[in-house]
């Protein structure tokens, strides 16, 4: 009980720092559909994300403190200190060393890419291929934090980061062209800021003692023999924004654009609430299965995928009843127009799809990796995000609407196998009580879209506001009558 009631408080303040977080990015693409649109100049953004992104994943960078507690979980306390900083060190010179490498190529990665102009491209991703070594370092600044069970510093950083970037697009907001400039540079800034600064404050309140140690080559060498699965094999659930932009790019002007404007409404409900209980309750998870307790572990698990499916769930629904409003409501103004609203609303209600499968994903895969079993879920997600690869090149010259379906299409894929292999101690999480959950959360939000597809044919905040009064009744009221075995909402005395 102790546990479930220290889990609150850590899934309190990150769901917090991640709604703050979010909350700001929201209003960062805000200001950048204001300012810039569907246009090139926001396409270029995007474009330039794709290989420091890519250079971040293929470090495991997304993945660092999933790989780093369950190895510092296994060491004495009196060398976590220098084993961390070893690994701090070394790791840093060999991301450092990359980044210039990959730096060094910026002109044949826009040729690659087709971007109209070279040098703009060139001065947009020189800031954005840069603040990614202030990431790396700080991701790993963190998950020293995540094992002590801090957040308070770590929070803080990407508030930080978004605030950065919103500053520098405000200063540099008098044309399209030089907001986006203005963007990149926020993205340096912050992430010096924020991600190396304010992590290096964090992780000495948590105990880290800085001093100058020569990096162990060993150490290095595990990091990366545990890693290995994670840079090799990039599944569908981490690539997919980058197939938004490559394929995206293929389209017409602004394409890029408006997977971007659409994907990121989609992901402010796995941010705000499932990527927090992922992060939060990673330590616990990860404790839990290194004591043997198997027990309140698959419980624990359960409960987290049953919560998310269905809250998310019925954010889906509301955000597919409401896909154009949403749009017109959030970006259009100022140079985002009308038709800009009709383009990003066809393939939104699509993307809002994946909120299902994009949160269940931050408790599945974690359950695979506190077992430090990296090779199933990579191997089969890269094998996933391969035949999606192959199938968005099969469908030629098609609309932004049928990529988008591919894409979400495989994020489920992905989803159904991890749930139907994930087991601790030989026990499966996909219970006989979890299927039957699933299948009443499945009816209940079958049974709100119907309802809100057959009787609010009209748009507008009315509309939205009682469709989504009529979503929370009919789902407490049907949770309630239909006893979850998951899902406790009744108060206990």
């Amino acid at each position: 009980m102790q546990s479930y009631k220290k889990l609150i408080g850590s899934i309190s303040i990150v769901t917090f720092s991640y709604a703050a977080s979010r909350g700001l990015g929201f209003f960062r693409e805000i200001l950048l559909a204001k300012w810039v649109g569907v246009t090139q100049f926001a396409d270029t953004l995007d474009l330039a994300f794709i290989i420091p992104d890519f250079l971040f994943y293929l470090s495991a960078g997304g993945y660092l403190a999933i790989t780093l507690i369950p190895l510092m979980s296994s060491k004495k306390e009196s060398e976590l200190n220098e084993y961390f900083l070893s690994l701090l060190y070394g790791l840093s010179i060999v991301f450092v060393t990359f980044s210039l490498i990959i730096y060094s190529f910026r002109n044949k990665f826009a040729e690659f890419l087709g971007v109209e102009s070279i040098e703009y491209f060139n001065e947009i991703f020189t800031p954005i291929i840069f603040s990614q070594v202030f990431f790396f370092i700080g991701a790993i600044l963190m998950s020293y934090q995540y094992l002590r069970e801090k957040f308070i510093y770590t929070a803080f950083a990407p508030v930080i980061y978004n605030s950065s970037i919103i500053l520098f697009g405000w200063i540099n907001s008098s044309t399209p062209e030089s907001t986006v400039r203005g963007f990149a540079i926020g993205t340096l800034i912050g992430s010096i800021t924020g991600h190396l600064v304010l992590q290096i404050i964090g992780a000495s309140r948590s105990g880290l003692k800085f001093n100058l140690t020569s990096p162990r080559l060993k150490y290095v060498k595990e990091y990366l023999f545990v890693s290995f699965p994670l840079v090799v094999g990039q599944s569908i659930a981490v690539v997919d924004e980058q197939l938004y932009r490559i394929f995206g790019s293929i389209l017409s002007a602004g394409s890029v654009a408006s997977f971007r404007y659409a994907r990121r409404i989609a992901l402010l409900p796995v941010g705000v609430i499932a990527q927090a209980i992922g992060v939060a309750s990673y330590p616990l998870l990860a404790k839990l299965f290194k004591n043997n307790n198997f027990k309140e572990l698959n419980l624990l698990v359960r409960k987290q995928l049953i919560y998310l499916f269905t809250v998310n769930g019925a954010i889906m629904v509301f955000c597919i009843s409401n896909s154009k409003f949403l749009i017109e409501l959030i970006y259009e103004r100022g140079a985002f127009s009308s038709q800009d609203t009709m383009r990003v609303s066809s393939v939104f209600s699509i993307i809002v799809f994946a909120i299902v499968p994009w949160s269940i994903n931050q408790i599945l895969t974690r359950s695979f990796y506190i077992q430090k079993k990296f090779w199933f879920p990579v191997v089969s997600g890269s094998l996933i995000t391969f035949t999606a690869v192959l199938l968005l090149i099969m469908t030629g010259n098609k609309t932004a609407e049928e990529y988008a379906i591919v894409i979400t299409f495989s994020l489920f894929l992905y989803s159904l196998i991890l749930l139907f292999t994930v087991k601790f101690d030989d026990i499966k999480v996909l219970n006989k009580p979890m299927i039957i959950d699933l299948s009443k959360a499945s009816l209940i939000l079958l049974i709100v879209y119907f309802l809100l597809n057959q009787f609010f044919i009209t748009t507008g905040f009315i509309s939205a506001f009682i469709s989504l009064l009529i979503i929370f009744l009919i789902s407490y009221a049907s949770i309630r009558l239909l006893k979850f075995e998951y899902i406790n909402i009744t108060k206990r005395r």
